[in-house]
Order: structure tokens, then sequence, then C-alpha cells
């Protein structure tokens, strides 16, 4: 129900002069509800989709530690996110290929930040390893969380591959397009992205935990 629909109940209400059913009170506290997120995410995408897939306050301001803009170029990815579904946990099996693709370019502007400023490192390169996989190798040979995380990340990135790649050439030269089994990956990016970026935020309040929102 949108907003038009929600005012022409509230008019027709305040003619009759009746009292407001409970159905009318939760279609209006639904949808007040939903354009307070709409705002919130456009207000700062960073925080509001790091904070909606780890489901707890972010209380780091990565805004600080990553400079205005790498943030600014990961608040676009995470609106991408965000314009794709707006809530994580609602994340469909038919829209999961493209938000992956997001939330993985999303994180990779925190991976390099650590990798090549905290660190103090060039991202290494690994034989027929593309360079965005390569980062996430490259964190999961450190200790401790961020090298849970990178596994994590590898592991989504393959699986975005095989969505993205999906073609086989049978011995006769013969090519056929493989459906993707999506539900299985919906599963798995809502079982590993959170986490990752948990693992993520724990190393980071670990390494600057003055750096607070």
């Amino acid at each position: 129900m949108n907003f038009k629909e929600i005012e022409n109940i509230e008019n027709r209400v305040a003619a009759t002069e009746a009292p407001e059913s409970e159905l009318q009170k939760q279609l209006l506290t639904e949808y007040l509800e939903k354009e307070k997120k709409k705002a919130g995410a456009k207000e700062n995408p960073f925080v509001f989709f790091y904070e909606d897939v780890i489901s707890e306050p972010l209380q780091y301001n990565f805004e600080t530690t990553l400079g205005t803009r790498s943030y600014k170029n990961a608040s676009n990815d995470a609106l991408g996110c965000l314009n794709i579904c707006p809530e994580f946990f609602k994340l469909s099996s038919w829209a999961v290929d493209g938000w992956l693709q997001n939330a993985l370019k999303f994180t990779d502007h925190i991976v390099l930040h650590y990798i090549q400023d905290y660190c103090n490192e060039k991202p290494k390169t690994y034989p027929k390893t593309g360079v965005e996989k390569a980062r996430y190798k490259h964190i999961s040979e450190k200790d401790g969380d961020i090298s849970v995380a990178g596994s994590e990340l590898t592991e989504l990135y393959d699986l975005r591959n095989k969505l993205e790649h999906r073609t086989i050439t049978h011995p006769d030269g013969r090519q056929e397009l493989v459906p993707p089994r999506k539900n299985k990956v919906r599963r798995i990016v809502v079982k590993l992205y959170p986490d990752a970026l948990r693992r993520i935020l724990k190393t980071y309040k670990t390494l600057s935990p003055t750096s607070e929102e």
C-alpha cells in the first residue's frame, strides 16, 4: 500500500469521525517505518547498510578511518545494495547475484585500506587469480578475525563467479547455460557475509578502538 492509499483511508476515517481500526493503524505504522528506513539509507548508506547486515550498531567511524573519497565510494556501493533490497534478511534468491556484486565492491574499499594503509603492504598477486580474489587471499594469510573474513570473502567471490559464468561446453562443441542454484547461494550469503563484516569491524575496533561514532 502506497502513501496515497493510506492518505485516502485517513481521510475517510476523518470524514466519518469513526475510530481507526487496528488494521489502519498497522498499515500506517508500517508505512512510516518504511519511510524512516528509506530516509536513514539515503542519509548515510554506509552505516545503514553495515548495521542492517550485522543486525547491531556499528559504533565505529569508518569515514575517519577510510578517508572521505573511499568512504563515499563505499557508500555508493552500499546504496547499490540497498536499491536492490533495503533489508538484508529479506534478500530474495532472484536478487542475490546483483546484490552480492555490489556487496563485495563495498567490502573491497575496507579490505584495500587494511592491506595498503594499515599493513602498509602492496596487494599480493597469485597465479591464475584475479585482483579482486587476490585481496581476500591476502588477508586470509593474516591472523585472527581478518583471516577468517578473508576466507569467507574468497568463498563469496567464487559464488559470484559461478552466478556470472554459467556456460559449459560439451565434447561436441555445443554450449549450454547451466541454471544457477540461487536458493543455495542465498543461504550461503546470509550465513557468511554478516560474519565477514562483523569480523572486519572487530578487527578495526581492535586497531583503533577510540574511533567511534
